[in-house]
């Protein structure tokens, strides 16, 4: 029985290494997990049960042990009680389908069903992952005995192995605790480490690394089908005046507040990003260049009539210029480098012209 229910742990231990691996791609116990990602966890992990059945020690007639309560509960203590129940019942399904729809079989799948909905119960109060799963464990194990009094209707055969089957499964909790919480670790450290490589530390818009990635993909989706891609280059007036002579605090406040205008001027799925120091970018998707123009306007006039309120509650006005270019509108070479450099243009007549302004130039091919 030890040798089997360690291979049963072997096993749990590579499918929760498979599942850490899909969970990096969800951010799955990090970040709010939507519906579809919680069926599809409760199918997976239900999954994971049936194949662990293949590993199963007959203790009586009709009658297994495995851990196979534990995938419920790892997965109802780190995401929820929904995938909690979904594994539950695939798991007992799957149980009646490989060894038969005896009476036995039911009182397994009823007991492993019983379980999913105990661990979907304690999901939801506000303990700690190890009390969840400890508990979920040892009450799990209290179901499973009940089933195999039911099944075997022999107490002291039944005691002749649970003890063992008990102890085995509270270590096996613990060390699947372990794992889980060594990926769930990793995972988090893994998608901060993401965040900050793509993100701007100061405003959290995207970063010049996003922002390449993003214009590069955008420009392909609308040359694909036919769709304009406006870019608005922002520049802040005289910006070195403000850390000049109030301080870098002062100029991180306005930076921060001038990215909070252009995420509420812009769509919801546009792109901003800072690209350095005080020069933003706003991708418009699927946007003309009338419209981009608009668009562009309003942002200037928002940040014009923006008080900004400096760390010593100084009061200070703030303009910006902006320079606008579309594809394929004012640029017909679908290309990163051509819209840019064409928006950049744009931004230099702006800032020659007196600043404060939105300036875009004529349709010319650039390389």
């Amino acid at each position: 029985m030890i040798n089997v229910l360690f291979v049963n742990i072997c096993i749990i231990v590579t499918f929760l290494y498979f599942s850490g691996v899909l969970s990096k791609r969800y951010s799955i116990g990090i970040s709010s997990i939507s519906l579809p990602v919680q069926i599809n966890s409760g199918i997976l992990f239900g999954i994971y049960g049936i194949v662990l059945m293949l590993y199963t020690i007959p203790v009586g007639p009709n009658t297994y042990a495995d851990l196979r309560h534990l995938f419920p509960v790892v997965i109802g203590t780190y995401i929820g009680p929904v995938p909690a129940i979904i594994s539950a019942i695939i798991i007992g399904i799957g149980r009646m389908m490989l060894y038969g729809f005896t009476s036995s079989g039911i009182v397994a799948c009823i007991g492993i069903i019983v379980v999913g909905f105990i661990c979907a119960i304690i999901s939801r109060y506000p303990w700690t992952r190890f009390f969840k799963i400890i508990l979920m464990n040892v009450l799990s194990m209290f179901v499973i005995l009940i089933s195999l009094m039911i099944n075997i209707k022999d107490i002291p055969t039944v005691m002749s192995f649970y003890p063992i089957e008990f102890s085995i499964a509270v270590i096996g909790g613990l060390f699947v605790y372990a794992i889980t919480e060594y990926i769930y670790s990793t995972n988090k450290l893994f998608v901060q480490l993401e965040k900050r490589a793509t993100t701007d530390h100061l405003t959290q818009l995207n970063n010049l690394r996003s922002f390449d990635v993003a214009i590069k993909t955008h420009l392909a989706h609308a040359n694909q089908r036919g769709e304009t891609l406006s870019l608005l280059v922002i520049d802040i007036d005289h910006f070195k005046k403000i850390n000049d002579t109030y301080g870098h605090s002062a100029g991180d406040v306005v930076l921060k507040s001038i990215a909070k205008i252009l995420v509420d001027y812009s769509r919801s799925f546009d792109v901003v990003s800072r690209n350095g120091g005080e020069e933003f970018t706003v991708l418009l998707l699927d946007c003309s260049h009338h419209h981009a123009l608009i668009i562009a306007e309003k942002i200037r006039v928002g940040v014009q009539n923006h008080s900004f309120i400096l760390p010593d509650q100084i009061s200070v006005s703030i303009t910006i210029s902006i320079g606008v270019a579309t594809y394929p509108d004012t640029v017909a070479v679908p290309t990163g480098h051509a819209l840019v450099d064409m928006a950049d243009k744009a931004l230099y007549e702006a800032k020659r012209t007196g600043r404060n302004k939105v300036c875009s130039l004529e349709l010319e091919l650039v390389n």
